[in-house]
């Protein structure tokens, strides 16, 4: 066989490798950027009023208790923050039970992944 072709060859399969792997990690970066937008958009509506008038709505707000168990990085914070807020909102009178429900079921659920580690 010819030299200049087996160097071409590796050369060109090493182009080729390179160009894969560099469109992945930019896939990869995008992606994470990406659930780290939605994530604090969450967590943001989760925990701030949407108007002026301080109105939370529950229906949203159990939506993303819910929701939170879909990003797995960051399972650790997120456990952190929902029972800091727990402990705040059972000192809240007539806060909706819907709400803190939905709160400890995903509080228990991020112990069970803890308690896997």
């Amino acid at each position: 066989m010819d030299i200049k072709f087996i160097v071409s060859t590796i050369i060109g399969l090493l182009t080729f490798i390179w160009t894969a792997y560099r469109y992945f990690d930019t896939r990869k970066r995008d992606q994470d950027l990406k659930e780290f937008e939605n994530y604090h958009k969450l967590i943001k509506e989760l925990v701030q009023p949407e108007d002026e008038k301080e109105r939370m709505y529950v229906d949203r707000q159990t939506a993303i208790l819910y929701e939170l168990r879909n990003f797995k990085r960051y399972y650790p914070f997120s456990y952190r923050t929902l029972v800091s807020l727990k402990t705040k909102w059972e000192k809240v009178p007539g806060q909706f039970p819907r709400i803190l429900e939905e709160l400890n079921l995903t509080i228990s659920f991020l112990e069970k992944y803890k308690n896997k580690d």
